[in-house]
């Protein structure tokens, strides 16, 4: 009972800082950081890493603030850009050019689901990174339609279900959080499987060991 209650502690904290910090850089320059910190964090609870969560979710948002941005948003602008040519397609284009578009939308989208997780795991460069993560994606299917669903879920009671006005502590303590820490239990099989591999000739990255300074 008290393992129980002390991780709920430590997920609801997990969420209100993950909402303090993205405030705090104004939803556009907070969002990434806070993320990429939050998942650093439930990565040291998967390893059962008992650091102190508030002043370690604090580090990995300053020390990641500038590439967290940058792998978020080069993320977000190929996305918008993939589904825009695909939205586009519909109307617009045979079905020869239109399914592929299509095809290669949906995966970049899925990769995509992968990025900030693999970073915040991972310490390698960005195309290395970007490598990885393609690989983990298309390589494990399963893994992909879980995080998929997680995602789902997630944009499905945000935008579509009143279950955050019912529950309005659900977003406020727990939502987050839960996704995230899940997220990372879910890879953390596959990425251990790059993390003691032998082979670091293609994927050369190594497990972030503390911080990803």
């Amino acid at each position: 009972m008290y393992k129980l209650m002390e991780w709920t502690a430590k997920i609801s904290l997990m969420n209100i800082m993950w909402i303090l910090l993205t405030l705090a850089g104004f939803i556009l320059f907070g969002f990434f950081p806070a993320t990429v910190a939050l998942l650093m964090v439930c990565r040291d609870l998967t390893q059962n890493n008992n650091k102190v969560v508030w002043s370690s979710f604090l580090t990995y948002f300053v020390e990641n603030f500038i590439k967290a941005n940058g792998y978020g948003y080069f993320v977000t602008t190929l996305n918008v850009c993939f589904i825009s040519l695909a939205i586009h397609s519909l109307n617009n284009w045979s079905m020869v050019i239109r399914v592929p578009v299509l095809v290669i939308a949906v995966l970049t989208f899925i990769v995509s689901l992968y990025v900030l997780p693999v970073f915040s795991y991972f310490k390698g460069t960005f195309i290395n990174h970007l490598k990885l993560s393609v690989f983990i994606a298309l390589g494990h299917p399963v893994v992909s339609f879980v995080l998929f669903s997680l995602f789902v879920l997630n944009f499905s009671v945000i935008f579509y279900s009143n279950i955050l006005i019912v529950f309005p502590a659900l977003f406020l303590f727990f939502m987050v959080s839960v996704s995230a820490y899940l997220t990372m239990i879910v890879l953390k099989p596959v990425f251990n499987k790059f993390s003691y591999s032998k082979d670091k000739s293609i994927f050369p990255v190594k497990k972030v060991s503390g911080s990803n300074g």
